[in-house]
């Protein structure tokens, strides 16, 4: 098993993975290839996102987290945002090497704060403790309605 940092031609590779995320999810809609290579496209060249991938021996694509560092509007402080984290089934237990990795790409960014996301309908009941073993507290609820 393998991490590495996405690099630019790597991202269409990502699309099976997304695929699978975006099916598994009601609040998840309507992937869009073309504008996911192009949005990360320019986080990547810009240093302002990363996507940090876990590859098998072969190449093949088990896991990988995506997120960005910006500026907290109102006081500036840099955060970092997971934007997705995905996991085989086969290889959840590995997810864990994302999670490190992204949490030190944020501090060598300068980051004050890291923030993670739990879609309540795709990951299970269990992330809360990994999130809280890791340090994390929850911090907000997002509430969605279809218009």
């Amino acid at each position: 098993m393998r991490l590495r940092e996405t690099r630019v031609e790597d991202l269409p590779k990502l699309e099976t993975c997304a695929r699978e995320f975006y099916t598994a999810s009601r609040f998840l809609k309507d992937f869009d290839p073309e504008r996911f290579v192009s949005m990360w496209t320019g986080l990547l060249d810009s240093g302002a996102g990363v996507i940090l991938l876990l590859e098998d021996e072969t190449g093949e694509i088990d896991g990988t987290l995506g997120g960005v560092v910006y500026p907290e509007p109102y006081s500036g402080t840099l955060i970092a945002t997971e934007f997705f984290w995905f996991v085989k089934q086969a290889r959840r237990g590995e997810g864990l090497k994302l999670l490190r990795a992204f949490e030190a790409w944020a501090r060598a960014k300068g980051c004050a704060q890291i923030r993670m996301a739990h879609l309540v309908d795709v990951m299970p009941a269990k992330l809360e403790k990994v999130y809280r073993r890791f340090g994390y507290t929850p911090a907000e609820v997002l509430y969605v309605k279809e218009i």
